[in-house]
């Protein structure tokens, strides 16, 4: 059976215009800025485009010269579509946790202790550490910024 997600039609990147390959439902990543194109992307938002940042923030960042990549008040509003995140920071992995009630879990994956637990989104982005460091002021830092696997 062929794999229906099997990228073999080329398009051109909405963000960089280079080309690359979609699959049959509008999906790829473009290997020169990133860029994920879903056939689900709208100007101006996060919902369902798995690239964390609205499709005219990376135009504008990619035109700039800047990396396609969710600044800490993109993440924060992230937190509000999708319930498990993850990023890479100077190596370890963390996760973000947020439940329907806006409870958030922050914590070094596959570490027992020091989970970090805030009563909101609003407490977690003006409290959440990784040493006693606010996350906020070392976000730039961050990598690889997704949803849990």
């Amino acid at each position: 059976m062929k794999n229906p997600h099997e990228k073999n039609i080329p398009t051109n990147c909405a963000i960089c215009a280079k080309p690359f390959l979609i699959d049959k439902y509008g999906s790829g990543r473009c290997e020169n800025c990133g860029w994920k194109q879903t056939g689900l992307d709208k100007p101006d938002d996060i919902n369902w485009n798995y690239n964390f940042i609205s499709f005219n923030k990376a135009k504008q960042l990619f035109s700039e010269g800047k990396p396609i990549k969710p600044d800490f008040s993109d993440f924060l509003a992230c937190m509000r579509v999708y319930n498990e995140l993850e990023f890479y920071y100077k190596g370890k992995h963390y996760g973000v946790l947020t439940d329907n009630y806006e409870m958030v879990d922050f914590y070094e994956w596959n570490v027992m202790e020091g989970v970090q637990i805030y009563t909101s989104i609003e407490e977690f982005a003006a409290k959440a550490n990784i040493n006693d460091v606010l996350l906020k002021d070392i976000w730039s830092s961050v990598e690889k910024v997704g949803t849990a696997s």
